[in-house]
């Protein structure tokens, strides 16, 4: 067993290389930003294997992209599928839109680009984007968290617990 599976634990998401090759009615591609490698990949995927697609992406669509996907996808019928590609905060995000409007888990595919992951502080509730770092500082409370490698799939985000309780906000560090 290699150190990384080791040290995975089984909410902790685990993102595919490609997508799976399913017959879908439509696709809907959903890119943070059209240049990410594995947006390029599988919008190169999808032509080849024809049928409807959609591609939107925040740089393209800008301030009214979440309006246009939740209507793209609240007009979705069945065999629609969806793909995200960015990073862990924007997958999750676009996720929770799509089940919102929906769409079940096995018609969403997520590919992970990017270092940006979302953390929440489990003593004042706070949600804020990190990247790949082992701790942080609270925006809401100021406390020091440990991030956890426990994912919660509702939230999108990963929890962070108080780093040392015996000095909370770090006020002994010089």
């Amino acid at each position: 067993m290699s150190a990384e599976v080791a040290d995975t634990i089984f909410s902790t998401p685990v993102y595919p290389a490609e997508a799976a090759r399913v017959a879908a009615s439509r696709r809907i591609l959903v890119t943070q930003d059209n240049g990410l490698p594995g947006a390029e990949r599988l919008l190169t995927q999808f032509k080849d294997q024809g049928g409807p697609l959609l591609v939107l992406s925040p740089r393209s669509v800008g301030q009214r992209f979440e309006e246009m996907l939740g209507e793209s996808l609240g007009k979705a019928q069945v065999g629609t599928r969806l793909y995200v590609c960015g990073d862990e905060a924007f997958l999750w995000q676009v996720r929770a839109l799509a089940r919102q409007a929906g769409l079940l888990d096995e018609e969403i595919e997520m590919f992970r680009s990017g270092a940006r992951r979302r953390l929440y502080c489990v003593h004042c509730s706070t949600l804020q984007d990190i990247g790949e770092v082992d701790s942080s500082v609270c925006t809401g409370c100021g406390v020091r968290l440990m991030v956890r490698n426990h994912f919660s799939r509702r939230l999108g985000a990963y929890a962070g617990v108080c780093l040392d309780p015996n000095d909370p906000r770090g006020e002994g560090c010089a």
